[in-house]
C-alpha cells in the first residue's frame, strides 16, 4: 500500500513538471506569422466586430497556436473619391492554456497603415486647447493631422497601455474590402510580452 501512494505521488509530480512552464519574455520587435481565422468582409463589418489572427510561426513554440485578438473600430463606404476602409485594434492574445493577455502589436503589411492612439494622444496634448491652439487628431492617409476649433473628447488614454492597430483602404474605389480565412499576416510586438 505505501509503495502504491508513492508512486502516486512520484507520477503526480512527474505531470506537475511536464505541464510546468516557466515565464519568457518576447521582445518589442518580435514579428510572428499569424493567418486570419475566417473570412472577413467589409460590407458585412461593423463597430465592435471581432476578430482572431492564429500564430502558425514556430520560432516561439509557447506562442504556436496562439491567438491574437482584435475588434474593428471603423468600416467606411468610399463617398465623394474618398477610399473605403476598416479601421481595427490588436488588444489581446490568447495563449493555448486558455489564458488571456493584452498585447500592444502591429499588423506589419503594405496594405496596413498603422495606427498608434498613445502618439495621438501625446500630439493632441502637445497642442492642447488651454494654450489657446486648437486640438486634432493624427489620422491615416494623405491627410495627417485633422484640426478642430474647441474643446474636444480625449478618449485616449497612456500610451503604453493603449491597444494598436491600423487601417486597411480599398483598392482605389473598389468595395467591399474582402480578406478571406486563412490569409497571412505578420504581428509585430511593439511592446515586450512576458507570457503565461
Amino acid at each position: 500500500m505505501r509503495r502504491s501512494a508513492i508512486a502516486a505521488l512520484a507520477a503526480a509530480l512527474c505531470l506537475v513538471a511536464i505541464t510546468y512552464q516557466p515565464s519568457q519574455t518576447i521582445k518589442a520587435g518580435t514579428r510572428l506569422a499569424c493567418v486570419l481565422d475566417e473570412r472577413l468582409d467589409s460590407s458585412k463589418l461593423k463597430y465592435g466586430d471581432s476578430f482572431k489572427l492564429k500564430v502558425v510561426d514556430t520560432k516561439i513554440p509557447a506562442l504556436h497556436n496562439a491567438e491574437v485578438l482584435g475588434y474593428v473600430t471603423d468600416v467606411r463606404a468610399p463617398s465623394h473619391g474618398s477610399q473605403g476602409h476598416v479601421g481595427f485594434f490588436l488588444t489581446d492574445i490568447r495563449l493555448t492554456n486558455g489564458k488571456k493577455k493584452a498585447i500592444t502589436a502591429y499588423v506589419i503589411h503594405r496594405g496596413v497603415v498603422q495606427y498608434n492612439p498613445g502618439a495621438q494622444y501625446a500630439q493632441r496634448q502637445r497642442l492642447s486647447p488651454q494654450a489657446g491652439l486648437p486640438y486634432g487628431t493624427v489620422t491615416p492617409g494623405p491627410i495627417a493631422w485633422q484640426m478642430r476649433i474647441g474643446n474636444g473628447p480625449s478618449t485616449v488614454g497612456e500610451s503604453g497601455s493603449t491597444p494598436r492597430g491600423g487601417y486597411v483602404y480599398a483598392a482605389a474605389s473598389q468595395w467591399p474590402i474582402v480578406a478571406v480565412a486563412g490569409t497571412p499576416v505578420t504581428v509585430e510586438l511593439a511592446a515586450d510580452l512576458t507570457i503565461p
